[in-house]
């Protein structure tokens, strides 16, 4: 008697792989596109916000005026040299409402800067009835005091209408 062992079961090819995905096979390089896009996406949001506000700001009866009387005085020009250049962004704020025949308030602080120094312009106004008046603008010279400030306008002085300037 012949003990015979049991035949083998019948080959059975392995399982193929399940293909995959386009995320699985491009990972590494689709990754660092994606995380830069969103970050160039967030810088571009903040970019267009901050030029907004700056056009918004200087495209403002207060601004432009502050700035032509700037310029045009001549204690300004004679400390700062010409020409006179405002900074790339003013600080502060200006709110206008249209109540009581039109309201409002603007606090500015612009940096100009010429070939002989520089310094801030502090420009407060104040708006009743529709018209804006300077409470004061005044411009400070860098590292100067209370004493080396130049006074440009004085107050209840109207803030006068100036055209945009052309781009």
């Amino acid at each position: 008697m012949s003990t015979r062992p049991p035949p083998l079961p019948p080959h059975v090819p392995p399982a193929a792989a399940a293909p995959r995905g386009w995320w699985q096979r491009h990972w590494k390089w689709a990754l660092p596109v994606v995380v830069v896009g969103v970050f160039a996406i967030l810088v571009a949001c903040a970019a267009g916000l901050l030029f907004a506000l700056r056009g918004t700001m200087m495209g403002s009866d207060v601004y432009r005026d502050a700035m032509a009387r700037a310029v045009a005085h001549p204690g300004l020009v004679a400390a700062l040299g010409e020409p006179v250049e405002a900074g790339f962004m003013p600080m502060g704020s200006i709110s206008r409402s249209n109540e009581d025949g039109g309201s409002g308030r603007a606090d500015l602080v612009i940096g100009l800067s010429g070939p002989r120094g520089e310094g801030h312009l502090v420009a407060t106004a104040d708006r009743r009835l529709g018209a804006w008046t300077w409470e004061s603008l005044v411009f400070v010279p860098e590292g100067g005091g209370v004493d080396d400030a130049i006074l440009i306008a004085g107050e209840h002085e109207p803030v006068e209408h100036h055209a945009a300037p052309a781009p």
